[in-house]
């Protein structure tokens, strides 16, 4: 039987890696935090363009968790697929202004895969939100290709969540 690997505790690891990604959105911050934490509003705009997250879990206090699922995009072949979903723990809750969880990727087939810390503020701006998240990277890294695309993917996430705001 394979080894499970041991879970990182983030907030005691060291980063290895980190990602920081600034965004103005043109909302207030309660409603951009609401939008991170409220499980009807993450099933419109989590995961990357193509991908969906079909369900949402939110226990939203300290020491609660969290879980996205995701669904693939129909142009990835049935045989790249692989069943995935991303969980984690609420460890900071200051509405509207910061937000502090884990992120861990999960596969039913593997396991937890890799295990990230995310940091978001959200402060007032003339334009709405000036919203910075902070993702730390901790060993095991994700794959190359996770990890090549995660700055892209947050983008993408963010474009969704900008047109949603919008509405």
């Amino acid at each position: 039987m394979p080894e499970t690997p041991a879970t990182v505790d983030v907030r005691t690891a060291i980063a290895v890696k980190q990602l920081v990604i600034e965004r103005t959105l043109k909302a207030p911050p309660e409603r951009v935090f609401d939008a991170f934490t409220e499980p009807g509003q993450l099933t419109k705009w989590w995961w990357p363009a193509g991908f969906t997250c079909p369900a949402a879990e939110v226990d939203l206090r300290v020491g609660g968790t969290f879980r996205l699922s995701m669904q693939w995009p129909e142009s990835f072949p049935l045989e790249a697929r692989f069943s995935h979903y991303m969980c984690g723990e609420y460890y900071e809750i200051d509405r509207p202004r910061r937000l502090v969880m884990s992120g861990r990727a999960v596969s039913d087939e593997q396991g937890e895969l890799f295990a990230t810390l995310i940091e978001l503020t959200f402060e007032a701006c003339e334009e709405g939100t000036a919203l910075t998240m902070r993702q730390s990277y901790f060993e095991p890294m994700p794959p190359a290709a996770a990890m090549g695309g995660a700055e892209q993917g947050w983008i993408e996430q963010l474009d969704k969540l900008e047109r949603l705001l919008s509405n």
